[in-house]
């Protein structure tokens, strides 16, 4: 018998475990992201990366997350479903807040807005766990500087300064 499908005493098929259907799944998207990846057309440019590099990493790592899932999470009478009621709240939530980051991103931009939205997504995530706020603050700051100037200095990517600040005439980083 395959793993995550039991028979019972009476002949009746178990249901197929959640983490199998959605491990399958996510490995399929990642073939999907792979495949589109490859089709990208390679302009290297001296030492630079290239266009393909984030989404292989992007569709390694799916993968191998799903994969690490359906090992340690697979069969088991007592798995939990993946989000109840109160999860359910908290993805549309998240939802709704990636949503007003690339508003705000546009506004504002990106490193407010960085600072801002991970502050946010952390403080949706935590639940009912304790986080230290100055803690938390200063690591939303020094992550979001490292990425603002990572991709600004180090990528030479150009990331939104914010539409208000343009109009109004002050110039952001």
């Amino acid at each position: 018998m395959p793993p995550g499908i039991s028979q019972k005493g009476d002949g009746h098929m178990k249901k197929i475990n959640r983490t199998y259907v959605m491990g399958v799944f996510t490995l399929i998207v990642a073939a999907l992201i792979g495949y589109g990846t490859s089709k990208v057309p390679e302009m290297l440019v001296s030492n630079e990366p290239g266009p393909r590099l984030f989404p292989y990493i992007s569709a390694i790592g799916l993968a191998v997350f799903a994969v690490l899932s359906m090992i340690f999470d697979g069969p088991g009478e007592d798995n939990k479903p993946y989000l109840d009621h109160a999860g359910y709240i908290r993805l549309i939530v998240i939802m709704a807040e990636c949503l007003a980051f690339a508003v705000f991103m546009n506004l504002i931009g990106f490193w407010i807005t960085g600072v801002a939205g991970l502050f946010a997504f952390i403080w949706t995530l935590k639940g009912d766990k304790k986080i230290n706020v100055a803690v938390c603050l200063i690591f939303c700051i020094v992550l979001s500087s490292i990425c603002y100037f990572g991709f600004t200095r180090g990528f030479n990517i150009p990331l939104p300064k914010g539409s208000i600040w343009e109009s109004v005439g002050i110039s952001m980083i």
